[in-house]
């Protein structure tokens, strides 16, 4: 059972099929997640679906059955589709370079809840390929077509109603703020996981959220 190499090196899980991590790796060849990691026996299976350096491997489970049965291994689907799961980098990088920020202020984005909602596999944030193009363009500034012009000042308070990531934050301190009067004892891990944002931020709007009490 010769290993495949991924030569494209995208973080993709195509729409459709069922993603495995080392657990169901483990289970499929018949031994247990320690021996699994300790023979390094993903050496001899199919290429992931996550990038080679990640922490969390995830394969095709198609793919895994054919390689561990001895069939010929299916090819995965080539053309993009709007609910493939992209992975954090593989997000960005759909972005149009003239619009497309830095890794460290994306995931800056993505752990304060300002980028496209995640979802997570096997705890690791992915996208699906439709939000990005859909987060690009309720952002304001370029992403929503426009943005103040250079050198313009403010006649007055700006406004931030319309602004949806105020719109998102607020509604996150309020969430946060009713979970605080029925449950006092509530920590910021119980909401940095409920929210899928990292503690900090999550220390943040419990701070706020008990300010607006």
């Amino acid at each position: 059972m010769a290993a495949m190499r991924k030569e494209d090196g995208s973080a993709v899980i195509p729409a459709g099929r069922t993603p495995a991590d080392s657990v169901r790796a483990a289970q499929l060849l018949g031994v247990a997640l320690g021996t699994f990691r300790n023979r390094k026996a993903w050496r001899t299976l199919p290429p992931t679906l996550s990038r080679p350096e990640a922490r969390q491997r995830i394969w095709d489970e198609e793919q895994l059955l054919a390689a561990i049965e001895g069939r010929p291994i299916p090819p995965l689907p080539t053309e993009p589709h709007p609910e493939d799961l992209l992975d954090l980098e593989e997000a960005r990088l759909t972005i149009p370079e003239d619009q497309r920020p830095t890794a460290e202020t994306w995931a800056s984005y993505i752990s304060k809840g300002l980028g496209p909602r995640p979802v997570k596999v096997f705890g690791v944030p992915h996208f699906r390929r439709a939000a990005i193009p859909a987060w690009l363009a309720a952002r304001p500034g370029r992403g929503a077509g426009g943005g103040r012009p250079r050198g313009a000042v403010d006649r007055g308070p700006r406004r931030r109603d319309n602004d949806p990531r105020y719109k998102v934050a607020q509604q996150r301190v309020e969430q946060v703020r009713r979970r605080l009067a029925t449950e006092q004892a509530i920590g910021a891990g119980d909401i940095a996981e409920e929210l899928s944002i990292s503690r900090r931020h999550a220390e943040r709007l419990i701070a706020q959220a008990r300010q607006a009490r």
